[in-house]
């Protein structure tokens, strides 16, 4: 009974460290097997479906453009109404005189005082030409809002680079110097 139970003990110990040695192999081939294939494909197969989206995206973008431009006279007229725009904001000329009377009318509007319109200097670029004017009003806080808002809604590209507001009992005093643009004709 002895030798038998001799023999079992043995063999128990045995199996149990052929268990263990088998677990710990499947487990290290398990880890190889996640870090040597598997993460790399999945990175790739992303990598893949990220590169699929995007020539998606750019299909579905040039398909849009296509739709929205059958007619080509639709998409002339549209091209000839927005340069129309631009030449509108960006005349051939400065039109400094023009400019100076929508200025008075849109100060009369709002209900400010046009004080002094000066135009300084005409700096001229390569590709454009600036005529800075110094501009001073008298009135209320909402009506230079609406004045500012007016300039920034108007026919004419106009930049207003600076400007000081002053209180002087109910009213504002302001200040400003407005850039306007022209493209001359090539």
């Amino acid at each position: 009974m002895e030798k038998i139970l001799g023999k079992l003990t043995t063999t128990c110990r045995d199996s149990y460290v052929i268990v263990a040695v088998g677990s710990a192999g499947t487990l290290l081939l398990g880890l190889l097997f996640y870090f040597c294939l598997h993460k790399p494909l999945a990175a790739g197969a992303a990598d893949y479906a990220r590169q699929a989206a995007q020539s998606a995206s750019k299909v579905t973008q040039i398909t849009n453009f296509q739709n929205a431009h059958l007619n080509f006279k639709e998409y002339q007229a549209e091209i000839d109404k927005r340069e129309k725009r631009v030449r509108s904001f960006l005349p051939e000329d400065i039109g400094q005189g023009v400019f100076i009377m929508s200025v008075e009318r849109l100060a009369l509007k709002n209900e400010m005082q046009l004080e002094m319109v000066s135009p300084q200097k005409l700096m001229t670029d390569t590709d454009k030409i600036c005529l800075p004017l110094k501009v001073k009003l008298t009135g209320s806080y909402f009506g230079l809002l609406k004045f500012l808002q007016g300039l920034q809604n108007g026919e004419r590209l106009v930049e207003v680079e600076d400007m000081s507001v002053t209180v002087k009992g109910d009213s504002l005093m302001v200040d400003m110097l407005l850039n306007i643009y022209a493209v001359p004709a090539k």
